[in-house]
């Protein structure tokens, strides 16, 4: 059974209460979330990199949303990076609507990733999956909370 992580480094205190909010959302939807995709990787792995007045990932490391998945040992990550001018649209559903679309285009990483490799994935099953979650989180701002 396969399991999902949603990470975050924030860059410095600016970061507003309404984007970790959507952001919780989708944590907590992927802390719930849990299937039988691959035998190949344990845990599938996001980590949001998220710009803030201290530190500037997008401009230090040139991330800019979902980079390319990298498998480790026994799981598989992708980083989004995420400039400052994209959480500023917390206060409206801008916000989540890129977090979800670069989710999507990790989850798409990952597989492409997997396939690359020769690994057994359920590409089409976690898609499907995934849809569904993203729906769900897209049509409420307090879905989850």
């Amino acid at each position: 059974m396969n399991s999902f992580s949603f990470g975050a480094q924030v860059g410095g205190p600016n970061y507003p209460e309404a984007a970790r909010r959507q952001e919780q959302q989708l944590r907590d939807a992927f802390n719930q979330w849990s299937g039988d995709y691959s035998p190949d990787v344990k845990e599938f792995a996001f980590l949001l990199r998220i710009d803030g007045q201290i530190h500037r990932y997008t401009e230090m490391w040139q991330i800019r949303g979902a980079q390319k998945a990298r498998r480790k040992r026994d799981w598989i990550e992708v980083e989004i990076g995420i400039p400052e001018e994209w959480w500023r649209e917390a206060n409206s559903d801008g916000y989540k609507k890129r977090l979800a679309e670069e989710v999507e285009a990790g989850l798409k990483s990952m597989i492409d990733v997997l396939q690359a490799k020769k690994r057994r994935i359920d590409g089409q099953g976690l898609l499907n999956d995934w849809s569904r979650i993203k729906a769900l989180y897209l049509s409420s701002s307090s879905w989850l909370t």
